[in-house]
């Protein structure tokens, strides 16, 4: 791996538009904007037409442990994956003031990485993918028309395209299910109620604490993950002293963004028919913080055809960690047929 350090200034980026790069298999920087230095991870075939921008989860959230895992591998052997830790995220370094914690400059950040892959490897088309929060972030970057003449393809996994009302809404439902389900058999009939009763006069998670209580609640309704045993070996021994994540720092940066970003009621539900590029939505059936009523309003917004949404039946928030072989297939056929 070739393990290079580079901190960029918006200047420099744009000055270096004609220099020349040899493809290499993973190349790894650091992009630093407005006091923050965020790490770039390219990986893949550098060789590719196409390279995948992935936009992780959070705020607050990081991209290694997808690396890690080697959740993209098929997609990587076909093309270009961009991985980075958004401003105070991850292994993202650096002075970032919390007044720059916020949507638009998580945009113009992303815009910043756009920009670097643009001018290094001028590959002919980019493609956004966003899980979760990215779909959040990837939203609000393809509606900004300018911005969107970048991209060529945009893909949402379990995205964030609504953070609003609705959303809270569907996903205390689906707490509440669960705790009904679990009252009416009996079983940890305490705790189940006392998790029912938090929610009395809780009418919105644009809240902090509430944001925060409320994953928790869907953790312990198993809204994160259709089989518990999927999250093991996510996080081991081996990438935390090993790898180049610093976990400590991530979790760390995690709380304190969550904490700081006031993001609990951005909902693009209505604009979602602007994004006029080629667009697949992927869900996890099972999904408890962003449930799938979600992604169905979204495909009749953008009016997606079939062939452009699937529901992955045995995954819950993540599609790409629980049934990682169909989801590259779903990625890969998607580029080739309508991107490449």
């Amino acid at each position: 791996m070739n393990m290079h350090k580079i901190l960029l200034h918006l200047l420099i980026i744009t000055t270096i538009g004609s220099c020349e790069k040899e493809p290499l298999e993973d190349d790894y920087v650091f992009i630093r904007h407005k006091e923050a230095d965020m790490p770039v991870w390219v990986r893949g075939n550098l060789k590719s037409d196409v390279f995948i921008i992935f936009l992780h989860g959070g705020p607050g959230g990081s991209s290694f442990i997808d690396i890690h895992n080697n959740f993209f591998s098929d997609i990587e052997n076909r093309y270009a994956m961009v991985y980075y830790d958004q401003r105070a995220s991850g292994n993202s370094i650096g002075h970032s003031d919390d007044a720059l914690l916020t949507l638009d400059q998580f945009v113009e950040d992303l815009d910043i990485v756009v920009k670097y892959v643009q001018a290094v490897y001028n590959p002919l088309k980019i493609v956004l993918l966003g899980h979760s929060w990215g779909g959040t972030l990837g939203t609000a970057y393809l509606l900004n028309p300018n911005l969107r003449s970048k991209i060529s393809g945009w893909i949402e996994v379990d995205g964030g395209h609504n953070l609003g009302q609705t959303a809270y809404q569907y996903s205390r439902d689906y707490v509440l299910n669960v705790a009904d389900n679990h009252i009416s058999r009996g079983k940890d009939t305490k705790e189940w109620k006392q998790i029912k009763g938090y929610y009395q006069g809780k009418s919105s998670w644009r809240n902090t604490d509430v944001i925060i209580q409320h994953s928790k609640n869907v953790t312990k309704a198993g809204g994160y993950f259709y089989d518990d045993a999927n999250r093991e070996g996510l996080v081991g021994l081996d990438q935390i002293l090993f790898s180049e994540t610093d976990f400590i720092a991530l979790l760390a940066q995690n709380k304190h963004v969550i904490k700081k970003m006031d993001v609990w009621h951005y909902d693009f539900t209505s604009r979602l028919g602007e994004i006029d590029i080629p667009k697949l939505l992927l869900w996890g059936k099972a999904d408890g913080i962003l449930p799938v009523e979600l992604a169905y309003e979204a495909k009749v917004s953008m009016e997606l055809a079939d062939e452009f949404f699937h529901v992955f039946q045995k995954s819950a928030h993540s599609p790409h960690y629980e049934e990682t072989e169909l989801f590259n297939q779903k990625v890969i056929s998607f580029i080739e047929n309508y991107i490449e």
